[in-house]
């Protein structure tokens, strides 16, 4: 489970426009649209959050479909806003609010939507209802070839149903460890009066938004092969480095300084997880130029439970 709190982010100046085929520049511009519209709890996050839209672009060639677990204990927290914010720039975006689980699961395929998931709360919690098949969908589909089997078709015939899709959750309190342990996790807070962010309107937002994932699309889209015959150095393992593994793909294929940024970013949201509250200290996380020094020093799962 990878957990994050620390200093807020916002206020961020633009990048401008940058060249479609020039990956770092394509990041960096979508980290700071980003942070226009929404505040995260750290930098850490903002560039988790950069590089996981970046890898709905991939996801067709990925052995594992990182959650994105945006978790708060109220309302107001900026949940949704980032829920409108992923819409604009993942690859198929498909909102699961009013729609049946047998259309997910019809919908994925070879090539799967991004699923957003707002209120996600009312599917785990005690007022779940009817919701066990896409509870079942949403933790099956971390692991590609975990398909799921129903009873389908006049004939009543068992049919195998794919799973696999990377999905963006977002809810009041935890979501269960089934779905936080396969999850970059953001703690969301209340945004103080001192952190600006720039008003979502869909007459010029969405727009601007559409035109990165446009130029995302671009970029990644051809160099999908080279992105399944990639195994990144991962500064985690185990289920960690299952999750993070798509993101620090995507850098590594940026260059420039995505690769060290990631892999710090890994690090500081891994090494920092604190029984689901405030961390002690993200300013203790080292420097994005230092990951080098640390690249052998590797975090398993157990090392990262708190006693």
């Amino acid at each position: 489970m990878l957990l994050v709190d620390g200093s807020g982010t916002g206020n961020r100046e633009g990048t401008g426009p940058c060249a479609s085929g020039d990956g770092a520049a394509v990041l960096d511009e979508l980290r700071a649209a980003i942070g226009r519209y929404v505040v995260l709890p750290s930098e850490e996050a903002l560039t988790a959050v950069t590089l996981w839209v970046a890898a709905t672009h991939i996801q067709s060639v990925l052995q594992h479909a990182p959650r994105l677990a945006v978790v708060g204990p109220t309302k107001g927290c900026g949940k949704s806003r980032l829920l409108d914010v992923l819409h604009e720039t993942v690859h198929r975006p498909m909102m699961t609010v009013n729609t049946s689980p047998a259309v997910v699961f019809r919908v994925i395929g070879k090539n799967p939507p991004t699923l957003l998931v707002d209120e996600a709360d009312t599917i785990f919690g005690p007022k779940a209802g009817d919701k066990e098949d896409l509870r079942g969908l949403l933790n099956a589909g971390h692991q590609r070839n975990r398909p799921a089997w129903r009873i389908s078709g006049p004939e009543q015939k068992p049919t195998s149903f794919p799973t696999f899709a990377m999905a963006a959750l977002a809810g009041i309190g935890d979501l269960p460890d089934t779905i936080m342990d396969r999850a970059v996790v953001l703690r969301m807070q209340k945004r103080k009066p001192s952190e600006r962010i720039t008003p979502f309107r869909s007459r010029y937002s969405v727009p601007e938004l559409n035109a990165v994932r446009d130029r995302l699309a671009t970029w990644l889209t051809p160099l999908r092969g080279t992105a399944a015959g990639l195994v990144p150095q991962m500064p985690v393992e185990d289920r960690a480095a299952d999750t993070w593994e798509p993101l620090v793909t995507v850098a590594d294929l940026a260059g420039s300084h995505w690769p060290d940024q990631a892999r710090a970013a890994c690090l500081a949201m891994a090494l920092f997880t604190r029984r689901g509250s405030r961390c002690s200290s993200l300013r203790e996380a080292p420097a994005p130029g230092a990951v080098r020094s640390w690249q052998f020093r590797r975090v398993t799962s157990s090392s990262l439970s708190v006693g």
